[in-house]
């Protein structure tokens, strides 16, 4: 622990100064090397050109450089070393933004140009964490503060070095040469750059100024962004307001031409469960039924067999549970509305302690299957958007978009290979009876399952049944369900007969 009480001596004015080179090495370095071999390297030579984004970073990178060298120049002063930690604060988090839209891609994809086998976004995060880090460790390094005052000896400033004043002529040239590369390329305000810029040149007509970056500049800031998608309507937390859409159970008025009409048979009441039911399945001949985080197995009269809740945060989250199926000979897969999901298994003596992290109860008849018994499934064109069902044809797991606050057009079939919940495929089905000026996006498909090559989709919106061909990737009939239904959820299939959950009651429905 440094003594302030003790006098400053030579040797501190010493160490003060050697910090001070330090300082300027750094600022210097900053400048010089990701700034410079961008501009100069990558530029002039290479013929990149950055985009918006890109162009942030390198200002960033430059505040940086810039302020260490004012703390050179002007002496310690703890602005100059808040501003650059605020200044890394902003390049962290703008890298990140870039480096998070093509991270995920495959081996080999990627935006602009490879430094050693990394994209220059990538290199800005690598760089933004040095500047933490390194002035991290020259303030722990550093000597005594009143030393690097006292260095100053009551000038405003300090004398200027030759390594000074070589560093601050690198700086300027390489900061003016930058603002050249901007002015030529992007234009003066209000011109801005390209989200895709074209290659550097110095012949004026393969530049391009533009200031259509500015649209939709302030119409709203949003922390998620694509991801502010609102949770689903749920049984048990209805949902239709935020999500901007108003529920309709007249089948005539669907967005599809209908096939016909399903009539009720039967409507049996679900005893002794008074949570609000989300999805049925039957599973091997046994009902199965979900609210939220917990679900049932059912005896024949409906009545519940035993009861089991999942805990949603261990692992892999699993959010509300919208669809259940079958998983090998005894299993069942508990999808939820995040396409995440949990295999479980019936098991008279399933282990308590085994049981405990996934399950919150019934863990004296129900157990993990696989490991931990989670897994993710991750899509493409359904990545933005919820599911509310699910179905399997024995290798594979369907699923089927909602729409939601932010997408209400665009309804997607994804399908994952059970055996790696991996993605194998996804389309937007067609329609050839889709009624003019309408879009299968209307549809709120809350049930779901498989039979013969063939997808049957029950929509909560509309009240209708829609038969998908897999193979034609096609809506190939659809049928009407009664308008008294309001609450449809879940689905099953018994030959030309299905049932369906609505306000916790099983409806049979034949056609």
């Amino acid at each position: 622990m440094v003594d302030y009480s003790k006098p400053i001596t030579d040797g501190d004015i010493k160490k003060a100064k050697t910090w001070y080179d330090i300082v300027c090495w750094g600022g210097l370095l900053i400048v010089l090397l990701p700034v410079g071999i961008a501009n100069l390297i990558l530029g002039y030579l290479m013929g990149d050109s950055p985009c918006t984004l890109c162009w942030g970073q390198r200002e960033q990178m430059a505040f940086i450089g810039v302020v260490a060298l004012f703390m050179v120049r002007y002496g310690f002063k703890p602005k100059y070393l808040a501003t650059m930690l605020v200044m890394a604060a902003v390049g962290l988090w703008s890298s990140f933004r870039h480096l998070g839209v093509h991270a995920a891609r495959d081996v080999g994809q990627g935006f602009g140009l490879e430094i050693m086998g990394l994209h220059t976004q990538m290199w800005a995060e690598i760089v933004f964490w040095c500047v933490v880090m390194l002035f991290g460790l020259a303030l722990f390094l550093a000597p005594r503060f009143d030393a690097l005052i006292a260095e100053l000896k009551g000038k405003r400033w300090r004398p200027t070095t030759g390594f000074m004043q070589i560093a601050f002529g690198i700086v300027s040239f390489i900061l003016a040469s930058n603002a050249f590369q901007a002015a030529w390329t992007t234009g003066l305000p209000p011109n801005w750059g390209q989200g895709d810029p074209w290659r550097f040149s110095w012949n004026p007509k393969y530049i391009v100024w533009s200031s259509d970056s500015w649209e939709g500049m302030f119409s709203g800031f949003n922390f998620l962004g694509k991801r502010d998608v609102k949770e689903p309507d749920f049984a048990y937390a209805p949902n239709a307001e935020r999500l901007g859409i108003k529920f309709e159970h007249n089948a005539a008025n669907a967005p599809v031409a209908l096939n016909g009409s399903l009539k009720i048979e039967e409507t049996r009441a679900v005893p002794g469960i008074s949570a609000k039911l989300n999805t049925i399945a039957k599973i091997r001949g046994e009902y199965v039924i979900a609210s939220k985080y917990d679900f049932w197995f059912l005896n024949a009269d409906l009545s519940p067999k035993f009861h089991a809740a999942m805990d949603p945060w261990f692992s892999a989250n699993v959010l509300d549970l919208v669809g259940i199926t079958a998983l090998d000979k005894d299993a069942y897969v508990l999808m939820g509305s995040n396409k995440s999901l949990l295999r479980v298994r019936q098991n008279p003596e399933a282990d308590d302690v085994q049981g405990w992290p996934n399950f919150t109860a019934g863990r004296s008849h129900i157990e993990a299957v696989g490991g931990l018994g989670r897994a993710r499934i991750d899509t493409e064109r359904a990545k933005f958007s919820y599911i509310h069902s699910s179905a399997t044809d024995g290798r594979y797991v369907f699923m089927a978009t909602v729409p939601d606050n932010k997408n209400k057009k665009q309804f997607v079939i994804s399908k994952a290979l059970m055996k790696d919940w991996m993605l194998s495929g996804e389309f937007v089905p067609t329609a050839e009876m889709l009624k003019k000026d309408r879009s299968l996006g209307e549809l709120y498909v809350t049930g779901m399952v498989y039979e013969d090559g063939k997808l049957y989709a029950v929509s909560k919106n509309w009240n209708v049944l829609v038969v998908i061909d897999v193979a034609q990737e096609a809506v190939v009939e659809a049928w009407g369900l009664p308008e008294e239904l309001t609450d449809i959820r879940g689905l099953v299939k018994d030959g030309s007969t299905f049932e369906v959950i609505d306000a916790n009651r099983v409806v049979k429905l034949t056609m």
